[in-house]
């Protein structure tokens, strides 16, 4: 009896051993796949920080993490970070600096402001401590004399002598056998070989240049690597790229972006994100000529035809229906025809007037940008109605006819106006109007020259096609 006894005091001592080590096994497993961050800041006057990190153009807070005993704030979580680059803020929105977060996510940070750069240290050896390296150099080889580790690497490396032996040998290091605060620092610099090549394409419009220009662009960065996608450096490349191919007058822009999509295919979450980035970008249509196109494109050939995926239902719906106002009135494409009173009720058709070239202004007089926009309207009917043959059909949007008469009769305009709430169709529609005023230009066939315009960007196109059909 006291043998069993003692066996089943035994047994269970066993058993609570066992259920000990299990458990510690689980706390550990959850150890591992977690993070935990410590970040000591000397003569800290704050008592809350915030973890954050890039996600294309946007911030994400991560994480909270208040000042302890110990006088650390330490950030920790049961689940592992998203890899890339990674920041912490204060209360106050100030940005301390920056630092990587890759496959070690147990590391510790001290930091003293008074010492800007050279007061970082880490645990993280991999990555960080050689980025606090990188950081340290260019400080001391900085042109700027306010240098912070806080700033952008793309600031600090145009202040910087980037022909130095310590970045070149970074640039010319293969992607395979760097670590990501290499391919960071590589990103945020254009291939020097081809920085000449810009300057020849914008002064003298040298076509073999900016071939080459383009063809290299994107050199330095690695598109088979995700995490850059948590850094600001890679949204910042594609918006630049973009910028460059949008204000070079006849480059093919859809043939550049398909080029851009399949630099990108090297990882599939890269090419999604740049497939959406580009869908975002190229939304703001109004501003940007082409965009437009460019939208429908990657819409229809790409998220359509599946080769991209769609983030989640409610998005597919909203972006099909968006690409379905737009492609109607893509540049090239025949206006909708509108038939619409005028001042004495008469009916008026788009496709009756009879001219080189019309502007169909959509504009109300309830509109304050409306009528200060008006004088170049008028100033433009006057320079080009004679010389270019070209006539304007304004399309109230006013809610009172009215008050519409009463305006167009005060400021005697002088051509074709019509009240778009009593057409026959939805100006709204047809024209997917958003806002007023509205310009598009049209040939004499009614095909859509261009959109979104003002006065003056119609003058200046007006007078380019004339140039071109005289052969100047």
């Amino acid at each position: 009896m006291h043998l069993l006894k003692q066996f089943q005091k035994s047994g269970s001592f066993l058993l609570l051993l066992i259920l000990t080590l299990i458990t510690s096994s689980v706390f550990a497993e959850i150890g591992l796949q977690g993070y935990i961050i410590n970040l000591r800041i000397k003569n800290c006057s704050d008592t809350v920080l915030y973890l954050n990190h890039y996600a294309g153009d946007d911030i994400s807070n991560d994480d909270t993490a208040r000042l302890n005993s110990s006088g650390d704030f330490v950030f920790e979580g049961k689940n592992k970070l998203d890899q890339g680059l990674y920041f912490v803020s204060s209360d106050a929105k100030k940005k301390y600096f920056d630092f990587f977060v890759t496959d070690s996510q147990h590391i510790s940070f001290e930091y003293n402001p008074s010492d800007l750069v050279h007061s970082l240290t880490t645990t993280d050896t991999i990555e960080n401590k050689k980025y606090f390296e990188i950081l340290s150099y260019l400080a001391n080889n900085s042109n700027s004399t306010t240098f912070r580790p806080c700033d952008s690497l793309t600031y600090i490396l145009s202040h910087s002598d980037i022909s130095a032996p310590f970045l070149r040998q970074i640039i010319s290091k293969p992607f395979g056998i760097m670590n990501l605060n290499e391919k960071y620092v590589k990103a945020c610099i254009l291939p020097l070989d081809y920085q000449h090549f810009y300057e020849s394409i914008k002064q003298e419009k040298n076509k073999f240049a900016l071939r080459i220009y383009l063809d290299h662009y994107f050199d330095n960065l690695d598109f088979s690597d995700f995490r850059l996608m948590n850094t600001p450096v890679f949204s910042q490349r594609i918006d630049q790229f973009i910028d460059t191919i949008s204000a070079i007058p006849g480059l093919p822009l859809q043939a550049e972006v398909d080029r851009l999509i399949a630099l990108a295919s090297a990882d599939k979450l890269t090419e999604e994100f740049v497939a959406w980035h580009l869908i975002s970008r190229f939304n703001t249509y109004y501003f940007l000529p082409g965009n437009d196109a460019l939208y429908v494109h990657i819409v229809k050939d790409y998220l359509e035809n599946g080769k991209i995926a769609w983030y989640y239902p409610v998005v597919q719906q909203r972006e099909s229906e968006q690409a379905r106002k737009f492609e109607p009135l893509l540049n090239g494409k025949l206006a909708p025809d509108l038939e619409v009173p005028d001042t004495s009720g008469i009916f008026q058709s788009l496709y009756s007037v009879k001219s080189r070239y019309t502007l169909l202004l959509f504009w109300a007089s309830s509109c304050s940008h409306c009528r200060d926009e008006m004088p170049s309207v008028i100033k433009f009917y006057k320079d080009f109605k004679k010389d270019f043959d070209v006539e304007i059909f304004a399309v109230s949007t006013d809610t009172s006819s009215v008050r519409w008469k009463s305006y167009v009769r005060r400021h005697q305009l002088p051509w074709i106006n019509v009240f778009g709430r009593k057409g026959h169709q939805s100006y709204f529609r047809l024209y997917n109007i958003q806002v007023t005023p509205t310009l598009f230009l049209l040939d004499d066939k009614k095909t859509i020259l261009a959109k979104y315009l003002t006065p003056e960007k119609a003058a200046e196109i007006i007078r380019q096609r004339e140039l071109e059909k005289e052969g100047k």
